[in-house]
């Protein structure tokens, strides 16, 4: 998945033991604990919020480790980053270097780079075991991670878009407008809010000035979300069947000419610079915005944070009634090291990470996204059932039946970064929508033809 900050990030010193920080072993050498396991790192990102989801896996893959009979034992090397830009970088420093985890947990989109340059090692034999099992959530295996036949990862959980909204705005507003009243966001995926009505609704909700504005919405006009809106507007998830780049399409300006309403006209969605010192979802849980296109990795936060607010879940807007609301949804992946000097161990350690123990252990944590396996989903629902968001559970699960995965490549990050890098100067009214998605188009055909 791309680069999203942490709420609360600054203070994961104090959640986290050093040693759990520090953890690179000697470079190209065994290590083994007093009890003569050997031990096998796992690289995680550091994230203060859903560590302790992911060092519950681990102490569970560790349990079923132990009572298969294997000397092996998983340690977490918790790398102190909230980029997934930074992480990919210590981590591929790493496995050069033969220091670190020759395991680890890596976004979707740093996949296909892992890949291509040959840092991964081959476990299409242990997906072709679990997958024979019919365990596992179907097609979880299959996308980025797969080359040319063979398998280079596992999924360690799929994560989708939602629309989040603050119900306890919307009855503030109700009830100060007894006839100007504005309905939640709907939560039929098969008949979702409009796009319109989605800008009216954050028309409203939008007030004050400076420091104390509350916007209505946030819904990131990025790329990794561009298709998915193009889906809900009748359009193409960025290439068409045969492989054509459909950025230059009605659909997308459709899309683009929404985010401008929104954006510039109505100033209803903060800009880069509103959200340079508190991003986006940290103002939605502090009740500054109203609505948030954002995802399940969210929950966590939005459950733990939201005080006293009443919170919604909704499917993502549509351009008009009749379309279909499609989610963006991402898949993570566990990776083991090409280079590693105990590739059999690394195995044998990410197929205890794979089961039943390990996945309802970190489904428990309400962390990680939806579950990989079938039964495991029953365990994350059960965990939101006593949230904020348990009235809500079922939107979010029914939006796995509405996924669209982001069609990531080795070019990809690269066409990301140059359209971010220009999104100011549309938003600032530098360069018209018109303008800026026809180099949304011209940029990702450059990015197919390696011109960038």
């Amino acid at each position: 998945m791309k680069n999203f900050k942490r709420f609360f990030g600054l203070a994961f010193a104090s959640m986290l033991t050093v040693g759990l920080l520090t953890g690179c072993g000697k470079s190209g050498k065994e290590s083994h604990d007093e009890e003569g396991n050997l031990v096998v790192q796992i690289s995680i990102m550091n994230s203060v919020n859903e560590n302790p989801g992911w060092l519950a896996m681990i102490e569970a893959a560790n349990k079923v480790l132990k009572e298969q009979g294997e000397k092996i034992v998983i340690e977490p090397e918790i790398i102190k980053t909230d980029s997934w830009d930074q992480y990919y970088t210590k981590v591929t420093s790493n496995i050069l270097g033969q220091i670190g985890g020759t395991i680890g947990r890596i976004a979707e989109s740093h996949v296909p780079l892992m890949v291509n340059k040959r840092q991964v090692q081959d476990l299409t034999s242990l997906v072709e075991e679990l997958k024979a099992t019919n365990e596992f959530t179907e097609g979880v295996f299959e996308g980025v991670a797969k080359s040319d036949g063979k398998y280079y990862g596992l999924p360690s959980g799929t994560q989708h878009m939602v629309l989040y909204y603050n119900k306890t705005l919307f009855d503030e507003y109700n009830a100060a407008h007894p006839d100007d009243q504005i309905a939640y966001p709907s939560p039929d995926w098969d008949n979702a809010s409009t796009f319109e009505e989605i800008r009216q609704a954050a028309k409203k909700l939008t007030s004050g000035t400076g420091s104390d504005k509350r916007f209505g919405i946030s819904a990131g006009p990025f790329l990794a979300y561009a298709g998915m809106y193009s889906k809900n507007s009748g359009g193409e998830n960025i290439f068409d069947a045969n492989g054509k780049c459909c950025i230059d399409s009605k659909p997308f300006y459709d899309v683009y000419n929404w985010f401008e309403d929104m954006l510039i006209t109505d100033k209803s969605m903060p800009s880069t610079s509103d959200t340079a010192v508190l991003d986006s979802m940290a103002r939605f849980l502090g009740g500054n915005v109203a609505m948030i296109v954002d995802g399940v990795w969210q929950v966590h936060d939005v459950c733990k944070y939201t005080e006293d607010y009443e919170i919604g879940v909704a499917a993502i807007p549509v351009l008009a009634k009749g379309y279909k609301s499609y989610t963006t949804t991402f898949a993570d992946r566990f990776w083991a090291a090409r280079n590693s000097i105990h590739p059999e161990a690394d195995k044998k350690a990410l197929k205890a990470l794979m089961s039943v123990q390990a996945v309802d252990a970190l489904a428990e944590s309400g962390v990680g996204g939806m579950p990989i396996r079938k039964s495991s989903l029953d365990t994350y629902m059960n965990s939101l059932s006593t949230t904020k968001l348990a009235s809500s559970a079922i939107v979010i699960k029914n939006g796995v039946d509405n996924k669209v995965n982001v069609p990531y490549s080795t070019y990809y990050n690269q066409v990301d970064q140059q359209i971010n890098q220009k999104m100011a100067l549309w938003i600032n009214g530098q360069m018209t929508t018109t303008d800026f998605v026809i180099f949304m188009d011209q940029t990702m055909k450059e990015g197919m033809e390696g011109r960038l």
